[in-house]
């Protein structure tokens, strides 16, 4: 993506939130005092400590702990009310999960990563956080026995710019919103924005957002599912256009 413009780590996080916040009506006061009170240095695992020591910072570890304005702008786009049910795909360490929580009736989170799962679960435990279900799987595959949800949300860039059948299925047929990364892959990242749909009384609307201006990368969702990405020789593609897959293909770590 030749227009990319990265985004400036250097600015304190709060002070990216807050101008995000002025772009939404009603502004999102609630949101914003979410990210003033739960600390984000309680979901930084040791391992990243060096990598993070300023968390003061919009600085991100892809598929750990993204910028904190990227997960301030795609959950302000979910506008929860509050009494909604959230699916999350992809949990990382727990810290956007906290916040979903807070805003929603329950979340139910899945996440590859056997360690994360526990590290989230432990992190979310000791806020006192009760009303989220963390399970390891494939997050492009949802949770069918759990829907419908209300709003769905993904920390990892689809391979597509819309959304196949067996999601839709999964969102309230009256109004229910998902938001997804998506977009172009180059050098084990994907370049890209916001793939918005929203379901009004069963009709569908899909459309890519310019929500970023394109100034933020994202980690593949690696699955086989239509929606991800599958691991071949040297790079990532999307999965739709791999014919003969091997399940080691599948859950390549970043």
């Amino acid at each position: 993506m030749t227009n990319f413009r990265p985004v400036d780590h250097t600015r304190p996080f709060l002070d990216i939130v807050r101008e995000f916040a002025q772009q939404f009506k009603p502004y999102p006061e609630k949101l914003v005092k979410l990210f003033e009170e739960i600390d984000r240095a309680h979901f930084v695992p040791e391992e990243l400590s060096d990598f993070l020591p300023d968390v003061s910072t919009n600085k991100g570890r892809a598929g750990l702990l993204s910028q904190p304005g990227v997960i301030f702008k795609m959950v302000a786009l979910l506008f929860l009310k509050g009494h909604e049910v959230v699916y999350e795909g992809g949990t990382g360490t727990g810290y956007q999960t906290a916040i979903l929580a807070r805003m929603c009736k329950h979340v139910y989170s899945v996440e590859r990563d056997p360690k994360r799962v526990e590290f989230a679960k432990d992190r979310l435990a000791k806020l006192g956080i009760e009303n989220v279900t963390i399970m390891q799987g494939d997050a492009a595959e949802g949770l069918p026995q759990y829907a419908p949800f209300d709003r769905m949300i993904f920390g990892c860039a689809f391979s597509q710019d819309h959304v196949e059948q067996d999601l839709l299925d999964q969102m309230a047929e009256q109004q229910s919103r998902l938001i997804a990364p998506t977009g172009q892959y180059r050098d084990g990242r994907v370049y890209g924005d916001i793939l918005r749909v929203e379901k009004r009384r069963g009709e569908v609307k899909q459309e890519v957002i310019n929500a970023f201006a394109n100034t933020l990368y994202f980690v593949p969702l690696v699955s086989p599912r239509p929606v991800g990405w599958t691991w071949q020789k040297d790079r990532y593609v999307p999965s739709s256009q791999v014919h003969q897959r091997k399940w080691w293909q599948f859950w390549r770590v970043s």
